[in-house]
């Protein structure tokens, strides 16, 4: 089918385009001329400065619509500082600040970041090449931006302004900890604003809102990241900030009595890699894992724990260096192998990295064959990887994966500086609590009035908006009345519950639409075009004016086919651009015409439910899915010459597990499924998935071949680690038994404690012995404060019947220094037979460190698997995700 795109109206946009770049490269050419006379540079090395204008240039010629919304501000009266920092941010922003933002918002980052250097007495001291990445620029991670900058430096600067560098960087953190406290969430990264509106925020959020605040009153700082952790699943991300000459850490939202102290300290001594984006061409000494035109990713890695530099050597089958190979230095965690690093080998075939004391698994391909082995840094450095073999072989892979010993050289502060920060910390959480007494709930329904919602469905959702309770208001009465084939409880609830904590209740409406039950059945209409969310993308406003302008573009031919060939022929594709991998927006991806892979395939669906043409992405695979004909149809943008859509040739995996029935397998945590693609597996992300909630299950998927991947965990961190690769034909039926290797039974113990050991509980003393009632018992020492006993918390619960079933008592004990005014025991539904008691002044716990010749340094929490005779048979301390399982497979 031949479809003529574009036409008149495209050709004039063009001119329009083109006389816009002329007209703002002249204006910048003039500007160049006249820096000298408008005051001082704000880039004094004329060699870096140049350079920046080259880059700058070059950024503004693929701006296409784009170019009015960003370069207006050079129209301005602006000086000369303000211009260079503007082109720095312009020559070296992700795709998604192109395409979303206009030059008005980056202009007041440029100026507010000034103003800081100029007010506090150590912007002075800050040099060049630290403020621009780590003070200039304006974003974090992946959040959606906002006008936090300003907020945050109105309410921080009068509390900061007469401290030292390094007291003010402790009291931005205990600024923020009034504000926010951790937990955990959905990838999708709020605003800074958004995640103080709500008061909670992932570790990914919170260290986002810390260094944004930092920033704000020009303290350099960056997020740091362990990517993932060797000795347990999930990752973390904390903060450095710059004083005075060297880099010092902190947790986001945690303040502790000194710098380079934190949770995390002694678990990070224990990591294969720690690292952070910079902004624009990295200046400094840190070795760069990664690094592009725009931004490198720097390794920190050294400054936490004991580094090795390992050199992989890559070879073809017949033992020649391989230049251009991809090596990717994988971890074992979440039950998949993840790459912490990737490189590209040299001439010599070679490719390096820094990293820890432990266990990689070496992937090398290049684009068709690859393979891999380990490598036990502890014993070698050095490692060659044949490219040896295809897909198509089936085989299991057995692997023992142990992480990096921790070191215990952590700093710590003077009994005096921590007793005065607990009692900061106290004063902070009740701030926050009287916050939080201000949200709305389930007993504010009563005085909303909607005839589309029932009083119950009023309140939970009010319950779920928490601080952002009065957008949900405004939206509910805006559509109060009853109308036919609005389905607003299906629209609210398809969001996401962040969603609900910070949408906006302008553009969520923009996506309010009626049912037309003539187009299609209701299914395909609520999953199809209801939902406001493609993907993980923020929400922002498209239908509307993405139907006008598509409709134009299409000259009214809207079909699946003439989308994808708009796209192909209209959309550059450019996977390193959006760096951040912030979603492009859709109407930003129509005005800049440049995205990346994920943006695209979401403009691609917001096109077709803007059109009225049923689409999604599916969330585990990242297929696209449009209606057509009566049925779903799995679809490719790469294919424009589609006439329909076609169905991918698939077929069907089967999976069962006979396991002992203790604990059922569950994704992420025990096993994982991945797709061969381009040398090397790509995994679905099945999490929380209801396809996948009990075995055995059945999945269709593209033909192709597959990994199946499981481990089993030690509580020391070492994995067993098994790989199945197998085929799935077009077609047919491939039936697997999930196989997870079992932990080979450890005759260790971690001492004994007495049994007849008085505690106070509710008034009255009680044996140890009376709590155990002849049974094991787990004991939980905890810092309800910190994020790693909220994962501990959170697994215990999720494992609730589990553990009712085992039938051992539950204490929980909380040391007087940890007890916390906001902890709400009851509230966590925990399983029945669970205690908690107060260790007054640290008594019980003190005892048992000592008696059982144990290190301890602030690494909660503590947890022991006790036998009736006191003797401790199961030991976890500090963060590992995870224990809920170990326990349970160790206790009797």
């Amino acid at each position: 089918m031949q479809v003529e795109i574009g036409g008149a109206d495209a050709h004039m946009q063009r001119q329009e385009i083109e006389r816009d770049m002329k007209k703002y490269i002249t204006l910048f050419l003039l500007l160049g001329a006249l820096c000298g006379l408008r005051g001082q540079h704000l880039i004094n090395n004329a060699a870096v400065r140049q350079q920046v204008q080259q880059d700058y240039l070059k950024r503004i010629d693929m701006l296409n619509a784009r170019t009015e919304p960003l370069l207006r501000i050079f129209e301005e009266e602006i000086t000369t500082e303000e211009t260079e920092g503007l082109q720095f941010l312009l020559a070296y922003m992700p795709l998604s600040d192109l395409a979303d933002y206009d030059g008005e918002f980056f202009l007041k980052q440029v100026r507010l970041s000034i103003a800081a250097r100029d007010r506090f007495s150590w912007g002075k001291r800050i040099p060049e090449e630290i403020f621009r990445p780590y003070v200039l620029a304006y974003r974090v991670n992946n959040e959606n931006l906002d006008n936090a900058r300003e907020v945050f430096f109105q309410e921080i600067a009068p509390r900061v302004e007469k401290l030292s560098m390094y007291e003010a960087a402790l009291e931005v953190n205990h600024w923020c900890h009034e504000k926010v406290t951790y937990r955990p969430s959905d990838t999708r990264t709020s605003s800074p604003l958004a995640t103080v509106r709500t008061s909670t925020g992932r570790c990914g959020e919170e260290s986002t809102l810390t260094v944004t605040a930092l920033r704000a009153v020009g303290i350099p700082a960056r997020q740091c990241y362990t990517p993932r952790w060797a000795h347990t699943d999930d990752n973390h991300a904390w903060v450095e900030v710059w004083i005075d000459g060297r880099w010092y850490f902190l947790g986001a939202c945690e303040p502790d009595p000194e710098l380079d102290m934190g949770w995390f300290a002694i678990p990070s001594t224990r990591t294969m890699m720690v690292h952070s984006n910079c902004f624009g061409k990295y200046a400094g000494s840190e070795e760069t894992t990664h690094e592009t035109d725009l931004f490198s990713r720097v390794n920190m890695l050294p400054n936490y724990t004991d580094t090795r530099k390992v050199t992989i050597t890559v070879h073809d089958a017949a033992g020649r260096p391989v230049e251009g190979a991809t090596v990717r230095f994988k971890l074992y965690n979440y039950a998949e192998y993840y790459p912490i690093a990737s490189r590209k080998s040299d001439r010599n075939g070679e490719a390096s990295i820094t990293t820890g004391l432990g266990d990689l698994l070496i992937w090398a391909t290049d684009g068709t064959r690859y393979g891999y082995r380990k490598i036990d840094v502890r014993e070698a450095t050095r490692l060659t990887v044949t490219l040896d073999r295809e897909a198509g072989r089936e085989y299991v892979e057995e692997l023992t994966i142990v992480p990096p010993a921790e070191r215990h050289d952590v700093v710590t502060a003077t009994p005096e500086r921590a007793a005065a920060n607990a009692r900061r910390l106290q004063y902070e959480d009740s701030l926050r609590n009287a916050y939080h007494a201000t949200f709305k709930g389930a007993a504010d329904a009563a005085g909303i009035r909607n005839d589309n919602l029932t009083p119950a469905q009023i309140g939970e959702l009010l319950t779920k908006a928490e601080g952002n309770h009065a957008e949900l208001v405004r939206l509910l009465e805006r559509n109060a009345g009853k109308r036919d084939g609005l389905y607003l409880y299906e629209f609210l609830t398809s969001l996401s519950d962040k969603d609900l904590r910070d949408f906006d209740a302008d553009i969520i409406q923009q996506h309010i639409t009626t049912y037309n039950p003539q187009a299609y059945p209701l299914d395909v209409y609520l999953k199809g075009i209801l939902p406001a969310r493609i993907s993980n993308e923020g929400i922002r406003a498209w239908r509307n004016p993405l139907r006008k302008n598509m409709m134009s573009e299409l000259k009214g031919n809207l079909s699946w086919p003439t989308i994808c060939l708009w796209i192909s022929n209209n959309i550059t594709l450019d996977d390193e651009g959006n760096y951040y991998n912030c979603p492009i927006s859709p109407m930003g991806v129509y005005e800049l015409r440049r995205a990346d892979r994920n943006s695209r395939d979401i403009f691609a669906v917001a096109c077709c439910r803007a059109l009225d043409i049923p689409a999604y992405i599916d969330g585990a695979s990242g297929q696209m899915y449009v209606w057509g004909n009566g049925e779903w149809h799995a679809v490719d943008v790469v294919d424009p010459t589609a006439s329909e859509p076609e169905s991918h040739a698939t077929g069907t995996l089967t999976l069962s597990y006979d396991g002992d029935g203790e604990v059922t397998p569950t994704y992420w945590t025990h096993y994982t499924i991945a797709k061969y693609e381009n040398g090397d597996f790509v995994t679905f992300d099945y999490e929380n998935d209801p396809r996948v909630a009990k075995f055995p299950f059945s999945l269709t998927l593209d033909a192709g071949y597959y990994m199946l991947s499981t481990g089993n965990r030690y509580s020391d961190g070492t994995t067993r680690s098994r790989l199945e690769f197998f085929n799935l034909p077009a077609g047919k039926e491939v039936k697997k038994q999930l196989t997870i290797l079992p932990l080979v039974k450890r005759d260790v113990t971690y001492g004994t404690i007495r049994t007849d050991y008085e505690l106070s509980r509710n008034g009255k003393q009680v044996k140890v012995s009376e709590l155990m009632k002849g049974k094991e018992m787990l004991v939980c020492f905890i810092d309800p404060t910190r994020e790693p006993t909220k994962h501990l918390l959170n697994e215990i619960v999720a494992l609730r019947g589990e553990f009712e079933a085992w039938g051992g008592s539950i204490l929980f004990m909380v040391p007087t220094s940890r007890m916390a005014a906001d902890f709400d025991f009851k509230a966590w539904n925990l399983p029945r037979q669970s205690v908690m008691i107060e260790d007054v002044n640290d008594r019980w716990f003190n005892e048992i460190i000592t008696s059982t010749d144990q290190y301890f340094r602030d690494n909660y929490p503590v947890v022991y698997l006790i036998q009736p005779d006191g003797t401790i048979v199961f030991k976890s301390e500090g963060y590992n995700i995870g224990t809920g399982h170990l326990i349970l497979n160790s206790a009797k």
